[in-house]
């Protein structure tokens, strides 16, 4: 009997039946502190990634409206601005440099996996975007439906990339405010 179990749980392992570890997308947000000075911060959403009906993962992360089509021309910038509703931005193509009036952080988007921020810095003054490379920027800008922000916690203060790789050996500490 006791054979019987084992073997049990062996398939189930093998196969990839048995609990996995929940994923969860963390992501570098353009936020505001309580003097409405834009900075930088991780968040990790609470929703975890579920199995796609075919292969893979996949993760329902907001309820999101009008989706934006933006080029922005090469070597450009939009100099001091704060988007008008919380949002997802999305890099298709190019690159973008965001900087900061009140602090020396800075963050770069580039096209790829590490695409995708979100901008909730609504309050205050806002941030600096310059787009330095040679081609057009192509972004997308996704508004969260009536400005609601998805459950999230927030991980890190700063950029998110610059932690991460380390993160994995080291327990993730969640910022309480």
């Amino acid at each position: 009997m006791c054979l019987f179990y084992i073997l049990a749980v062996f398939f189930l392992v093998l196969t990839g039946f048995a609990a996995k570890d929940e994923q969860y997308l963390s992501i570098t947000a353009v936020t505001t502190d309580s003097n409405d000075h834009a900075y930088l911060e991780c968040w990790r959403f609470l929703t975890a990634f579920s199995a796609y009906p075919t292969v893979g993962n996949s993760l329902a992360i907001a309820n999101t409206t009008n989706v934006t089509y933006v080029i922005l021309p090469p070597q450009s910038a939009e100099g001091i601005h704060k988007p008008p509703h919380p949002m997802f931005f999305i890099l298709l193509s190019g690159l973008a440099h965001v900087t900061f009036p009140f602090n020396v952080e800075e963050l770069w988007i580039r096209e790829g996996a590490e695409s995708l921020i979100v901008a909730n810095d609504v309050n205050g003054v806002g941030h600096f975007t310059e787009y330095p490379g040679g081609k057009e920027t192509i972004a997308l800008q996704v508004p969260f439906k009536d400005g609601i922000v998805p459950a999230h916690e927030v991980w890190e203060e700063g950029n998110k990339r610059l932690w991460e790789d380390w993160s994995e050996s080291m327990k993730l500490r969640r910022i309480e405010r």
